[in-house]
């Protein structure tokens, strides 16, 4: 006997479309008969949207079917091309935007101003790399800053009440009027360049009878003991119940421990019920934390923390472990406790690596603490690289049992080396990490990570020939210095190597201070490769301080460069012309296949 799939009941293939993603499902089955469509539309196909890896002509095909009216929440992700945006009409009922990898905020910030009446949460997540920073012939990027966001768009979004623009340490506000904001929001992340932009954003009004939730971490190496004071003067963040606050380990500030627990006292933090924090303190600061309200008062907070104590201390581990609190009187805590010695930056370093300090430090001991689960998205960067690290040593409770998961899903991997999160339980899952970015590292580097599915490459070209590249890549950022090329290839054949990923969507590539561009040859390579993808980009840039050399003849290559990347790109695409857009100076473009 014969069954046909229009004869299969709605229970099978309501199970088969929640395995599939929604432009799968929308690709599939939209429009083939009533049925189902109207089990597309009760799975929320039609209101919840993502057509983030659709190509262009695709994209187009699939416009015809959505329902526009009937939108809520639209996705584009970074494995959506940089041009998506651009071509989404207005849709008059939607409700939640959540767009990551940003690179153009005026696209971005232009749509979020058309539905402004509507739009009630707002979701805008970048960095460095995806913003392409820096300078071109005539132009400084990113073309628009968010102090422009918030001054000329944000106030306008009268429905807005959750904004999350991440917590990507160098995707910063730029001298935000934080007492210009007149939403009354519920939900804000961000990342803040200095104490003091969180002492002014607490002040803002409304928000300090509004916000329910502040996720913030800092970005820069910043004074927190001036702003101490300050605290005093603020007022009591009424609604305000979950609060993170995140800074590297890579420096130091006095005070680090004083301020926040004067911040989430009582007083200023009545109704906090859940808090997150990463620092770094001493040995007075952890006698001070065993006793603060934050742990012991009657608002019974579910504390998680990550900290390290890294002034050298004559106390024993064993001696500080006794110290440590284990969560809250109502919320008790595993935690897990980690000794490393950090020296020196060795004598055989062959290079020098932009953004990285090179500090003479002596060698002593350090310990990193943290409780269990593990609530932050990525590892933060410990307070030396990880090839001046030795001597780990990771102490658990005999008595935990229990496996816990971990919210852990970015890694850095830098000199091949695996990063030092690798070696501390229950942190790091290797099936959970989904974004992978590797520094100066080559194709001997060891990845074995299953579900990566963005890979960032910074001076790391020679990475894609490792026999441990993940299969599940989809989206593919190659960032180049040329002072580092003596170390760092720039041979494009590599390219080659991306054949063996059967998923790849995405491929955008960032050269800064290049004096050449690639070659022809190279310059074919590049075209052939990205005529296999649907969204691909190519840019240069300058750095703001790079050494001298002669920049007017190297804009010009660069131009002739971007123009004949153009045009191989068009000839070899006559049966399906793409959507490619050039920078106005020419220095970079965009395509959409």
């Amino acid at each position: 006997m014969i069954t046909l799939f229009d004869h299969l009941p709605d229970l099978p293939l309501l199970e088969i479309l929640s395995y599939l993603s929604c432009l799968d499902a929308l690709w599939a089955f939209s429009n083939l008969n009533a049925r189902l469509t109207s089990l597309l539309s009760e799975q929320g196909f039609y209101y919840h949207v993502n057509l983030s890896s659709t190509r262009y002509q695709q994209f187009k095909a699939l416009l015809s079917s959505l329902r526009f009216d009937e939108i809520q929440s639209l996705t584009i992700d970074v494995h959506a091309s940089l041009l998506q945006i651009r071509c989404w009409p207005y849709l008059p009922r939607l409700r939640i935007l959540k767009v990551k990898g940003v690179r153009n905020f005026r696209d971005v910030f232009s749509f979020a101003h058309r539905h402004a009446s509507t739009l009630s949460h707002l979701t805008v997540e970048s960095s460095r790399y995806f913003k392409t920073d820096g300078l071109s012939r005539r132009l400084c990027y990113p073309s628009w800053n968010l102090y422009k966001f918030i001054s000329e768009i944000l106030n306008n979004m009268f429905a807005l009440r959750s904004l999350n623009l991440g917590m990507e340490s160098s995707f910063f506000l730029h001298t935000w009027s934080f007492k210009t904001i007149q939403l009354p929001l519920t939900h804000l992340t961000v990342a803040l360049h200095f104490i003091c932009d969180l002492i002014n954003l607490m002040l803002t009004d409304p928000l300090s009878h509004t916000l329910e939730q502040l996720h913030i971490t800092l970005a820069r190496n910043c004074d927190i003991e001036s702003s101490m004071d300050a605290v005093s003067h603020l007022s009591r963040m009424k609604t305000l119940h979950t609060f993170t606050f995140a800074k590297s380990f890579e420096w130091q500030s006095n005070y680090e421990w004083s301020f926040i627990d004067r911040l989430t006292s009582a007083k200023v933090m009545p109704a906090l019920r859940r808090m997150s924090f990463a620092l770094v303190i001493n040995y007075i600061d952890l006698i001070e934390m065993e006793n603060s309200a934050l742990f012991t008062d009657f608002r019974h907070i579910d504390v998680h923390y990550s900290f390290i104590i890294v002034a050298p201390s004559r106390e024993s581990h064993a001696v500080l472990l006794n110290h440590v609190p284990r969560g809250s009187q109502s919320h008790p805590r595993e935690i897990v406790s980690v000794t490393f010695m950090s020296g020196p930056w060795p004598d055989d370093q062959p290079f020098i690596t932009p953004d990285v300090r090179y500090i003479e430090t002596p060698k002593f001991r350090q310990h990193l603490f943290y409780t269990l689960p593990w609530v932050f998205d990525k590892f933060f960067q410990l307070c030396v690289p990880d090839r001046c690290i030795s001597e780990v040593e990771v102490f658990m409770s005999p008595t935990m049992g229990k496996n816990y998961s971990s919210r852990l899903t970015k890694l850095d991997m830098s000199d091949n080396l695996p990063s030092c999160s690798t070696l501390l339980s229950n942190v790091i899952f290797p099936n959970k990490i989904v974004e992978l970015q590797l520094f100066r590292c080559n194709r001997h580097v060891s990845m074995n990570l299953p579900n990566v599915s963005h890979l960032n490459l910074i001076d790391s070209l020679d990475s894609l020939r490792s026999n441990s590249l993940p299969f599940n890549v989809r989206t593919i950022q190659i960032v180049l210095h040329h002072e580092c090329l003596h170390f760092a290839t720039d041979d494009w054949t590599i390219l080659r190597a991306l054949s063996t990923l059967p998923l790849l969507k995405s491929l955008r590539i960032l050269l800064y201070d290049m004096r050449i561009p690639p070659d022809h040859t190279s310059s074919q390579i590049i075209a052939e490769r990205a005529l296999l993808l649907s969204d691909f980009s190519f840019c240069f840039r300058r750095d703001k301080y790079p050494d001298p050399y002669d920049k007017i003849s190297a804009y010009k290559r660069h131009w002739l460069f971007i123009k004949q990347l153009r045009k191989r790109i068009l000839l070899a695409s006559l049966e399906r012309e793409p959507y490619i857009s050039v920078e106005k100076d020419g220095c970079g473009l965009v395509a959409w296949f």
